[in-house]
């Protein structure tokens, strides 16, 4: 770079406002950084360790952002200490990194986690004037009732809707209930909801503050650049891949009924923070069972069938039984949202892994048996 260029850079650096987001090297986070740079804004992103930084660097998706300067990642070990590093001088901040360990033993090993990590971010923001608005991550599980579909026909979620189980009940879970940890992990959600609706209640600040609340997530894994990387995920991610093993392999029973594409959870973070809102909004993109979008992977690409599980072609979709579904009017009314299609999210899937090679490699061949 000349030091014409280079000074250039800097000039137009030092006139960009700048995003903090958290957990830079997650699923959701790439998605939601490249929508702020999309949108003129520099991006600073954390992550717990330097291994995490040279992995984003070795992305080809982050390539052209880093080499214009755009994209600075800071190594911050531990989200409920100092974030000065972080956050200073940023205009907006974007706090997605939460805890997802669903081995966890016991309820104050969810909540302690999921609370405090907000509750700092928060904190560390009131000493930064520049600060406009933060958006952060919750879950539909802060929502959910988690009983089985055919008990909750034709039910629609909607932000007025609350996980119905108290802390006095969590407390008296034990790790033996086969369901205590996903109780536990919807119930922290909710009760982080609860603690940041008190701090904003009873601390001084100059922002805004949405809480964005999706279900599982499902599109293009940009976070991911080759199959072999594929291994050893959590959250929602073995499934979904699971769905590119081999025309044997099981089509695995849903988690939920509807889905959030990653672009439309990012669209929601940016301009949540842009329109400076206070609100909360539940995000989903449509209705899914596993079965829907492997049909439609093979519908799309039936020159890569040996890829797709054969399953239960056809098998009944969530609409057609009257499951549960998720209100998102508040969203496309106050965000201007306008949400992926499953033929949408499964195109630009099929695109990317195309891109990282998945398809140059024989089904399933990826994977790691423990």
């Amino acid at each position: 770079m000349s030091a014409t260029n280079a000074k250039a850079q800097a000039q137009a650096q030092a006139t960009r406002p700048v995003v903090a987001i958290t957990g830079l090297n997650g699923y959701i986070a790439i998605h939601v950084a490249l929508k702020f740079l999309q949108e003129g804004y520099d991006v600073r992103g954390s992550v717990r360790s330097e291994t995490s930084v040279e992995r984003i660097k070795a992305n080809p998706v982050w390539k052209e952002w880093i080499d214009q300067g755009r994209v600075e990642v800071v190594v911050v070990p531990d989200l409920e200490g100092d974030l000065t590093a972080l956050l200073k001088g940023v205009e907006i901040v974007v706090h997605l990194a939460a805890p997802v360990d669903m081995s966890l033993t016991s309820w104050e090993a969810y909540k302690n986690p999921t609370t405090n990590g907000v509750l700092n971010v928060l904190t560390q923001a009131t000493k930064f004037d520049t600060i406009k608005a933060i958006s952060l991550m919750s879950s539909i599980a802060a929502a959910f009732n988690p009983v089985p579909n055919n008990q909750q026909l034709g039910k629609v979620y909607t932000e007025a809707d609350w996980f119905p189980y108290d802390e006095t009940f969590c407390e008296t879970l034990d790790n033996s209930n086969p369901f205590a940890s996903v109780l536990w992990y919807c119930a922290a959600k909710k009760y982080a909801e609860f603690a940041v609706e008190k701090w904003l209640k009873e601390n001084e600040h100059d922002f805004s503050v949405a809480t964005l609340c999706p279900p599982m997530t499902y599109g293009p894994m940009l976070h991911l650049s080759s199959p072999d990387q594929f291994n050893g995920l959590n959250s929602s991610q073995p499934g979904w891949i699971s769905l590119i093993k081999g025309k044997d392999s099981p089509v695995p029973d849903p988690e939920a009924t509807t889905y959030a594409d990653p672009r439309d959870v990012a669209e929601a973070f940016y301009q949540a923070a842009a329109q400076g809102k206070n609100e909360r909004y539940l995000i989903a993109s449509d209705s899914y069972t596993y079965q829907m979008f492997v049909d439609e992977f093979r519908k799309q690409r039936p020159d890569l069938d040996a890829y797709f599980p054969l399953g239960n072609p056809g098998a009944p979709t969530p609409n057609e039984q009257g499951f549960w579904t998720i209100d998102t009017s508040k969203s496309v009314k106050q965000l201007g949202l306008k949400y992926h299609t499953l033929p949408e999210s499964s195109k630009d899937t099929l695109e990317h892994y195309e891109n990282i090679g998945v398809f140059k490699v024989a089904p399933g061949s990826w994977v790691k048996e423990n």
